[in-house]
C-alpha cells in the first residue's frame, strides 16, 4: 500500500498473508516463505474441502474475548521486556487480571487436561506456553506445500485449539477422511501423555485452519515450568499417603497401624520407615498425579475410577452414583396356584325315598367357571361315599362351592343340596364339613327362612404352591439417580479396595440389600468436589494408577495385612450403605401406600398377571407340557346291552409328535374315571385337540365326541372341565346332557432369561374365556 494504487483483490491477499506472520514470540528464528506460499496456494480446493463438520461447538463467547486482549497484552509485555525497558505497572495488573480470567475460562474448555493443574501451576504454566495466532488457510503442521521449519522442540509437543475450526487429516498431503475439532480439543502427530494418562486427544498427519484460530502449544518446556514445584515436593506428598489411615497397614508397623485403628494419636518423630516402605513412598511420590476438582464437578480421569487410587489431600470429595433396587421375587411368599378337594362322602342328604333312592353326584365350583364332578353313584340313598380328588387351579376366588344333585335318567335332575365355604378359611391339609340347604318346599314355609337343612357333604382340601417366578410377574424396580454414597474427607482414600478385591468389592457394597426382599445395584459410579464451609472452590487429591499402586503394595512386602485391611473397610462401607437403602426402601413403600390411598385402592383385589400368549408360544417352544386325564361325565354312545370303553386321546393341533393316549377302560359307561398322566412336547402350537374314543375289538372305534383348549385357557396352566361336542354328523338332542372331559396341563418353571422376555398382560381371568358357553 504506502501511496501506491492496488486493486481489492491484491488488498485482501496482501491482509491474509500478513497475518499469517503472526506467530508468537517462540518461534523468532522460523522461516516463514514456505508457509506464505501455502497459505496463498490454499484458496484453491483441497481433498476432503466438503465433507461434513463434526464434533463439538464454539466455545463460549467470554473466552473469545478474553483470549484476544490476553495475547495482545502479552505481546506487549514481551515486547517491553526483550527491549530492555521495565515493565509499568499497570501492565503487569493487566496481565494478573487476564491470566486469571483466562484461567477460569479454560478450566471448563478441556476440563480433563486443566484438572490436573492448581491456580499457581496453571498461571505459570500460561507464562510459559506459546501461543499461535493463524490465519483462514494456514497449516499448522504437514502438507507437502508447507515450507516453514518449527524450531525442534525439546521432548514431545501437542496443540490445543482456543478458538476456531481445525480439520485434522490422516494423511501429511491433507487427504484422506476428515475430522473437524473446535475449541478444546488436543491434536497433535502422536498421542499426548501427562504422566501416566491419556489426554484423549486426537493424532492426525496434518492440521489446517478452517477459520482463523488461536492454537497453545503445549511443550515439554511449557509442563515442566508449570510443575516445577514438583522437584522439591515429593517428600511433601510421601508424607501426605503416609498419613492416609487406610495406608497404615501398608505404610506402618502392626503397633502404629493399631493405634491409628483406635484413633490414638501418633508422635510423627518417633514413626519409623523399612527401606522398603520409604521406597516405595518415594517412587509412588514421583508418579503420582495432582487432581484439582472444582467443587461439584466431576473428577475425569482417562482410565476408570475403578483402576486408580485417590488420595484427598485439601476438601472433600463425595462418591455419587445411581441405586437401582428390584424386588426379589424368591423372597416372596409362595403362590397358590391350585387347590385339590377330595369329596370323601355325604350324610343325611334331602330327597331320597322309599321307592326311590337317591342317585347322587357332587359338584365342586371354584367361582364363575372353574368346576369338577364327581360321577353318579346309583342307588346309594342318602349317605353316599365319593372318594373322589379333583383339582381346580385357584386365582385368588373367594368362595368354594358344593352342589349335591340327584341323577335322572329321564327328566331333569334334582338339587339335594348346596354349600360352600370362604377359601380364606381353607388352610393346607383343612378337613371338615360343609353344611348343605335347599329351598323349602310345600306351602307351609317359615317366614324367617326359605332355606332348609339338607345334610353335609365332608371333603379335605390341599394347595399347591409355586413360587413367584418372572413368567407371571413383573418385579418392581426403583432407580434412584445420582445418590450421595460416601464423603471423603481430608486424608480419606477411595479405589484401593477394588484394585485389592477385584469385583469382590461391589458385590460387599451390593450385598447391603442381603436381608431385604430387593436387590440392590450401584451403577455410573462418580467422584465429585464436595461442597466445603469457609467458601473453598477447589478440592485436591493425588491419583496412582493401578499398575503402580499395586507395585508399592508388593515392594513393601505386605500385601496380606493389606487386603485384610480392605475387607474390613469394605465391610465397614457395607454397613453405611446398607443403612441409605433402608432409608429409600421406607421412603418408597410409603409413596407406594400414599398412591394406593389416593387413588381408593389400598384393599383393593389384586390382579393377577398372566402371560401374553404370543410370547408364551416363542418362550415354551421345546419345553414339555405335563398332561393329567382325569375323568369324563355324560358320555353318549353306549347302550345297556353295551357299555362304553373309551379312551381319550390329546394331541397340540398340527404337531408331529406322538399324541397322548389313556388307557380303555371296559365296560366304564358313561362317567369313566382314567387318572392318567404323561407328558407332551410343545412348539409353539395354538391349541390342544381332545378326542374321545369307543374302542371296539372287531371294528373300528367309534368317535364319541371332540373338545378343543385354546393357547390363551392353557398359557399359564390349566385344571378344569372341557366340553366335549359330538361329531359333525350327528345332532344334540335336548334331554342329552353335555358330555365334559377333566383334564389338567401343568408347566415346568422358565428359565430366567426367558421369563424376563415375557411381557404381562393384566386380565382377572383368561383360562376360563372358553368355558363360559358350558356353564
Amino acid at each position: 500500500m504506502n501511496g501506491r494504487t492496488i486493486s481489492l483483490p491484491d488488498l485482501v491477499t496482501e491482509k491474509k498473508r500478513n497475518t499469517a506472520l503472526s506467530l508468537s514470540e517462540g518461534f523468532a528464528g522460523a522461516r516463514y516463505d514456505g508457509s506464505l506460499a501455502a497459505t496463498a496456494q490454499n484458496w484453491c480446493p483441497r481433498p476432503g474441502a466438503g465433507a461434513p463438520m463434526v464434533g463439538q461447538k464454539d466455545a463460549g463467547t467470554e473466552l473469545e474475548k478474553v483470549i484476544p486482549v490476553y495475547y495482545r497484552t502479552r505481546q506487549l509485555a514481551l515486547g517491553t521486556e526483550k527491549s530492555g525497558k521495565r515493565m509499568p505497572v499497570k501492565i503487569q495488573s493487566e496481565m494478573r487480571a487476564l491470566e486469571k480470567a483466562l484461567a477460569r475460562e479454560l478450566r471448563p474448555l478441556h476440563q480433563l487436561f486443566f484438572q490436573r493443574f492448581d491456580d499457581l501451576q496453571l498461571d505459570r504454566f500460561l507464562r510459559a506456553m506459546p501461543f499461535l495466532r493463524l490465519s483462514s488457510g494456514r497449516w499448522i503442521y504437514g502438507s507437502e506445500t508447507l515450507g516453514a521449519q518449527w524450531p525442534t522442540p525439546v521432548g514431545d509437543r501437542a496443540f490445543l485449539l482456543l478458538k476456531g475450526h481445525v480439520a485434522l487429516y490422516p494423511d501429511p498431503a491433507g487427504a484422506g477422511e476428515r475430522t473437524d475439532v473446535y475449541p478444546g480439543a488436543i491434536f497433535g502427530e502422536k498421542r499426548f501423555f501427562l504422566g501416566d494418562e491419556s489426554m484423549r486427544d486426537l493424532v492426525a498427519a496434518a492440521a489446517h485452519c478452517e477459520v482463523p484460530c488461536i492454537v497453545a502449544m503445549i511443550t515439554t518446556a511449557a509442563l515442566e515450568a508449570a510443575y516445577s514445584d514438583r522437584a522439591f515436593g515429593n517428600a511433601r506428598i510421601a508424607q501426605t499417603w503416609r498419613r492416609v489411615p487406610s495406608m497404615a497397614p501398608v505404610c506402618k508397623t502392626e503397633e502404629e497401624a493399631a493405634n491409628v485403628k483406635e484413633g490414638k494419636t501418633v508422635d510423627a518423630s518417633k514413626e519409623t520407615d523399612s527401606g522398603a516402605v520409604a521406597g516405595g513412598l518415594r517412587e509412588l511420590s514421583k508418579v503420582a498425579t495432582a487432581i484439582h476438582v472444582p467443587v461439584g464437578r466431576e473428577l475425569l480421569s482417562n482410565e476408570s475410577l475403578d483402576d486408580s487410587v485417590l488420595v484427598v489431600s485439601k476438601g472433600a470429595l463425595e462418591v455419587r452414583g445411581d441405586i437401582t433396587m428390584t424386588e426379589k421375587l424368591d423372597a416372596l411368599p409362595p403362590k397358590k396356584v391350585r387347590i385339590r378337594v377330595e369329596i370323601k362322602k355325604a350324610e343325611k342328604l334331602a330327597g331320597d325315598s322309599i321307592f326311590d333312592k337317591l342317585d347322587p353326584y357332587c359338584i365342586c365350583k371354584l367361582g364363575d367357571f372353574k368346576r369338577f364332578q364327581t360321577p353318579v353313584l346309583w342307588n346309594v340313598g342318602p349317605n353316599p361315599k365319593f372318594d373322589f380328588k379333583g383339582v381346580l387351579t385357584y386365582s385368588n376366588e373367594e368362595t368354594l362351592e358344593f352342589t349335591v344333585m340327584d341323577h335322572d335318567t329321564y327328566s331333569a335332575d334334582d338339587l339335594c343340596g348346596s354349600g360352600s365355604i370362604p377359601t380364606s378359611e381353607l388352610y393346607d391339609g383343612w378337613t371338615g364339613a360343609v353344611q348343605l340347604t335347599r329351598p323349602k318346599r310345600g306351602i307351609f314355609k317359615a317366614e324367617d327362612s326359605l332355606e332348609e337343612p339338607a345334610g353335609k357333604v365332608f371333603i379335605r382340601v390341599t394347595w399347591d404352591f409355586e413360587k413367584v417366578s418372572a413368567l407371571t410377574r413383573t418385579p418392581k424396580k426403583r432407580t434412584w439417580p445420582d445418590q450421595e454414597l460416601f464423603i471423603l474427607g481430608e486424608e480419606a482414600c477411595w479405589g484401593h479396595e477394588h484394585i485389592m478385591l477385584q469385583n469382590l468389592f461391589m458385590r460387599t457394597l451390593e450385598q447391603a440389600a442381603s436381608g431385604m426382599p430387593y436387590t440392590l445395584e450401584l451403577t455410573n459410579i462418580r467422584v465429585l468436589g464436595a461442597v466445603q464451609r469457609g467458601g473453598n472452590t477447589m478440592v485436591s487429591c493425588w491419583k496412582a494408577s493401578k499398575p503402580r499402586f499395586v507395585e508399592f503394595v508388593k515392594h513393601t512386602g505386605r500385601e496380606k495385612p493389606f487386603l485384610q485391611a480392605c475387607r474390613v473397610s469394605s465391610l465397614e462401607k457395607q454397613s453405611h450403605i446398607k443403612t441409605l437403602v433402608r432409608r429409600l426402601v421406607r421412603k418408597w413403600e410409603m409413596e407406594e401406600e400414599t398412591a394406593l390411598m389416593r387413588k381408593g385402592l389400598l384393599d383393593a383385589k389384586p390382579v393377577e398377571e398372566v402371560v401374553d400368549p404370543s410370547r408364551f408360544r416363542v418362550a415354551y417352544r421345546g419345553y414339555k407340557a405335563h398332561i393329567s386325564v382325569r375323568n369324563a361325565l355324560n358320555l353318549t354312545g353306549g347302550g345297556f346291552f353295551d357299555k362304553l370303553d373309551p379312551y381319550a386321546i390329546l394331541r397340540f393341533r398340527g404337531s408331529r409328535q406322538t399324541p397322548f393316549r389313556t388307557s380303555v377302560l371296559q365296560d366304564a359307561g358313561a362317567d369313566p374315571v382314567w387318572d392318567c398322566e404323561g407328558d407332551m412336547l410343545y412348539n409353539g402350537e395354538v391349541a390342544l385337540e381332545i378326542s374321545v374314543w369307543d374302542y371296539d375289538k372287531y371294528s373300528a372305534d367309534d368317535l364319541l365326541g371332540t373338545g378343543v383348549i385354546m393357547v390363551e385357557q392353557f398359557c399359564s396352566g390349566f385344571e378344569g372341565m372341557v366340553p366335549i361336542s359330538l361329531p359333525g354328523d350327528k345332532g344334540k338332542k335336548k334331554s342329552m346332557k353335555q358330555m365334559v372331559i377333566v383334564i389338567g396341563i401343568q408347566w415346568p418353571a422358565l428359565e430366567q432369561n426367558a421369563a424376563s422376555t415375557l411381557p404381562l398382560a393384566n386380565t382377572s381371568n383368561t383360562l376360563t374365556s372358553g368355558l363360559r358357553s358350558f356353564s
